[in-house]
This record gives structure tokens, C-alpha cells and sequence, in this order.
């Protein structure tokens, strides 16, 4: 048997029951409308979210145990942004660093540009998914900089990115990422204190 506990409830199943983890996962999903997936232990041991899609496809097995925790959409939201702001913050504090290393060719600066690029692709989701979410675009809030300023950076980033040019990504780590950055920070933190007066 299968022990499962979500929101601290606990049931028991056949293992046949499923075809795999996926099948049980969309099935709790949709007794909890509206609500979000924020935590899963399996056996005890904590699975990152973003690592959910690949169990997906993982057959269920006997004595497995599982803990799947949900929280209202909005909640889940809050935290999220309250998150990535801190990312963005932990992103602005190691640029020069990051700028310093491309100079001098060293792979740790390659593998952060890359780290780099899949943060800004995240928030720039979160961004989307922000929008549909709340109805408010970054032009809603007095920004001092604009969404295709924006898109123009990412835009010289990406192609220096290609060319390898090391001498200009590390220009625009340090004069330009920072404007990205705080384009998104400024819009979550908007979008945050809005979530959190209706709230």
C-alpha cells in the first residue's frame, strides 16, 4: 500500500491504481482547485518542484510514501516573488564578479552567464505569468525604465553570448544587466505590494 498525506491528510492505495506518478498528481490536483503545489517528500526526502516533471513518468511502487503539501494560488504567489527578488538581489551583488571573471576567461564566469540567462528567462515567466495573474504590466508603475529598453539589452546580450565576445559580455554584465535587473525587481515589488494590500 501506498501512504499519501496531503495537507496532512492521510490515505492509502494500491499502487495499481495509478499508472504512475503523474496520474496520482493530476488527480490531487484536481480535488484541490485553485490551489498550487508548493512541497512533495517522497520517503521523507524533499523533491524540488521544478524537478516535478520528471517524475511524471516514475511507476508507483508498493510502501512508497508520499507527502504532497498545496496552498491557495496567491500565497504561493507572494512567496514566489518574494523569492525571486531576493534572487535578483543576490544576482546584483555578484555581477562585477561574474564581469571580473569573463574578463579573464575563467569557465566559472561562463557557467554564471548561463545560470544568468535561465534566471532572467524564469522571471521574464514569472513576468507573464504575473500579468495574467494580477492584469498590472510593468507600464502600470511608475518605472523609470522601459520594457523595450529591456528587450534591447537582452537582445545585444544574447548575441554577444553567441559570438563569445568576452569583452563585451562582461560590459554589459556590468552596465546593462543591472537595468534588467531592476526592471523586474521594481515590477515584482510592485506587483508584491499590490498582492499583499488586497490581500
Amino acid at each position: 500500500m501506498i501512504k499519501l498525506k496531503v495537507n496532512g491528510n492521510l490515505e492509502t492505495f494500491e499502487a495499481s491504481k495509478y499508472n504512475n506518478f503523474g496520474e496520482l498528481l493530476d488527480d490531487v490536483s484536481k480535488r484541490l482547485k485553485g490551489m498550487v503545489l508548493s512541497e512533495v517528500k517522497v520517503n521523507q526526502k524533499d523533491v524540488p518542484i521544478n524537478k516535478i516533471d520528471e517524475l511524471r513518468t516514475a511507476i508507483l511502487d508498493e510502501e512508497l510514501e508520499i507527502e504532497m503539501n498545496f496552498v491557495p494560488l496567491q500565497e504561493f504567489f507572494i512567496t514566489t516573488l518574494t523569492d525571486v527578488i531576493k534572487y535578483i538581489d543576490n544576482i546584483s551583488n555578484l555581477l562585477k564578479e561574474v564581469s571580473n571573471n569573463i574578463l579573464l576567461g575563467e569557465n566559472e564566469g561562463f557557467n554564471n552567464i548561463v545560470d544568468l540567462a535561465e534566471g532572467i528567462s524564469a522571471m521574464e515567466n514569472l513576468r507573464v505569468n504575473a500579468m495574467k495573474m494580477t492584469g498590472f504590466t510593468p507600464s502600470d508603475f511608475e518605472n523609470k525604465i522601459s520594457g523595450n529598453k529591456v528587450a534591447e539589452i537582452l537582445q545585444i546580450f544574447v548575441e554577444a553570448l553567441e559570438r563569445k565576445d568576452l569583452l563585451e559580455l562582461s560590459d554589459i554584465l556590468f552596465e546593462k544587466i543591472p537595468i534588467v535587473l531592476e526592471y523586474y525587481k521594481s515590477y515584482f515589488q510592485n506587483i508584491l505590494t499590490t498582492l499583499k494590500q488586497n490581500n
